[in-house]
């Protein structure tokens, strides 16, 4: 039995008093009981648009079509029935997860009672039964903290406890994994899918990695410019995708059977002719070999670091690393990868100084970290988020400006200019405000400004992690390019071990603070000692 089935769905904005945007154009797809449908498409592929605009979340949007959804007594058209209705279906029938559950929860409320706010049940077994479900075993930690207090990926999974909450029929979520490690990924995945067969609840996922979709969802749509451009069962869309644009999403995704070469981009697969959308082999083009410097720049000597909270009469620690040892050698690009909470981006803030270690020592050029004075000579740093990095009332100008002034205060518009098109933009853009930009752009942006000072060593806090699969592929050949033209050191702090293996050529594998494995990429790929490490290479690259 269908759940949702949607006809001829459009969706317009208004701009002026004559002029629509079409962000969704005559898009058709049904989603059956216990059925997973995934919607994939790039950023502005319209399918976020889509997905809140089939309950009417979106009041400025114009609506046309029709979106059937089956109750057990009745169909209901969501366009067009009552009000009253549509606010009894949203709070009972259909639930959403979005992508950035920092935003989407409560900061001054503690998550047990923002996941029992939309259940049906309000006991504390019910709550403990839920956080279980989503493999959060410290139920009563969970339940008592606030959600600053928690990893990215257990937010994640108290924003998913919170949906399953009411016992949904559909569930449409947007985004939900994009930010997880691969193992939790394909945690979260299977016990979705698990889910939606034993409580027989549809799911529309929507997501822009066409390759997570693998194994989970039944069916796939792809979006691109407003329409769904091909549907089929997921592996014939896998295995034997007929459109241009599909074949294109899978060509260009980083993989470690890629390594070595520059990556195919989207804009470079494509090609119109006659009005029509065509697919074009990449060349392969291999990058520079680099050679390998015995030169340590920076070296973490048995680095513990703990938290403490303290009470009236006692002080709680938590222990965040283990002895950590590693070196980041001149030219390295090493990757830092290991799930939410295991310590990688502790690491940054101690590497930046941003944190003290509780013990042990971080030297850079043999000398303490601590002694080194101005620290952002040598290091910068580029964020996971490239908006919230950006001042959104300055000009992008004026904020590398801003950074090049600590420095030389002459020729200022010249250098930032010219670090502007160094990482792919123009002249022109100086003058524009971060909202002008797409995420791509933005995460360019922020890259010119980490190089304003001309650092040694850059460090990438999960830098491509929030971007689409194309845009990805341009910041990564950017970022190659950038390393050989200024020989650049990066230390790459990821969650994506397809990522880690295309980009570094040495890899440091975290779980709980500890370092369970290290080495060269090569090495470590084809004979990983850790039971952890296999199972990062199962969910990705095996």
């Amino acid at each position: 039995m269908k759940i949702l089935d949607v006809h001829n769905f459009s969706v317009k904005f208004k701009l002026d008093k004559e002029e629509y945007f079409d962000a969704v154009k005559s898009i058709s797809f049904s989603i059956e009981q216990g059925q997973i449908l995934g919607l994939i498409g790039e950023s502005g592929s319209g399918k976020s648009v889509a997905s809140q605009c089939i309950t009417r979340l979106l009041d400025d949007a114009l609506l046309q079509g029709d979106v059937l959804f089956n109750l057990k007594t009745e169909q209901v058209n969501l366009l067009t029935c009552r009000d009253d209705k549509l606010r009894s279906i949203r709070k009972n029938e259909i639930s959403y997860i979005f992508q950035e559950p920092m935003t989407a929860l409560n900061p001054l409320l503690p998550c047990g009672k923002q996941i029992l706010e939309s259940a049906k049940e309000k006991s504390d077994e019910f709550l403990t039964n839920l956080l279980l479900k989503v493999e959060l075993s410290d139920t009563t930690r969970v339940s008592e903290s606030y959600p600053h207090e928690l990893s990215g990926g257990q937010r994640q999974r108290v924003m998913i406890a919170m949906a399953l909450a009411k016992e949904p029929r559909l569930l449409i979520a947007d985004e939900p994994t994009t930010a997880l490690d691969i193992a939790v990924q394909g945690e979260i995945l299977n016990l979705l899918k698990k889910l939606s067969k034993q409580e027989e609840m549809g799911i529309l996922f929507i997501t822009h990695d066409l390759l997570s979709l693998k194994g989970f969802a039944d069916k796939i749509a792809v979006m691109y410019h407003g329409k769904v451009v091909e549907q089929a069962s997921t592996t014939d869309i896998l295995n034997h995708p007929k459109h241009p644009y599909s074949k294109a999403l899978i060509e260009s995704r980083a993989t470690y059977k890629k390594r070595g070469t520059v990556l195919a981009e989207i804009d470079d697969l494509l090609a119109t002719n006659n009005n029509r959308l065509e697919f074009k082999y990449p060349k392969i083009e291999l990058l520079p070999i680099s050679k390998n410097s015995n030169d340590v720049l920076i070296r973490l000597s048995d680095i513990n670091k703990s938290h403490f909270k303290s009470s009236l009469f006692s002080q709680e620690e938590t222990k965040v690393l283990h002895d950590v040892n590693f070196d980041l050698n001149a030219g390295d690009t090493l990757g830092l990868i290991g799930e939410s909470g295991s310590g990688k981006s502790t690491i940054a803030k101690l590497i930046l100084n941003i944190w003290r270690p509780t013990s042990g020592d971080i030297s850079l050029y043999d000398k303490s970290i601590y002694n080194n004075g101005d620290l952002s000579r040598e290091i910068q740093l580029v964020f996971q988020d490239p908006f919230s990095s950006l001042n959104p009332k300055h000009t992008v100008g004026n904020a590398i400006a801003e950074v090049i002034q600590t420095i030389d205060k002459k020729t200022v518009k010249e250098k930032v200019v010219s670090l502007l098109q160094e990482v792919g933009l123009t002249a022109s853009d100086f003058d524009k405000y971060p909202h002008e930009f797409s995420g791509g752009q933005r995460q360019r942006i922020c890259i010119a400004k980490a190089l304003a000072k001309n650092p040694k060593i850059i460090v990438l806090d999960e830098a491509v992690s929030a971007l689409d699969v194309s845009v990805q592929a341009k910041v990564l050949n950017l970022l190659n390019d950038l390393k050989r033209e200024k020989g650049l050191t990066y230390l790459l702090i990821s969650h994506d071990m397809n990522v880690v293996s295309y980009f570094c050529n040495k890899i440091v594998v975290l779980k709980q603070g500890k370092v369970v494995e290290a080495g060269e990429t090569e090495k470590l790929i084809r004979t990983p000692t850790s039971e952890y490490t296999k199972s990062l290479l199962e969910h990705s690259i095996n």
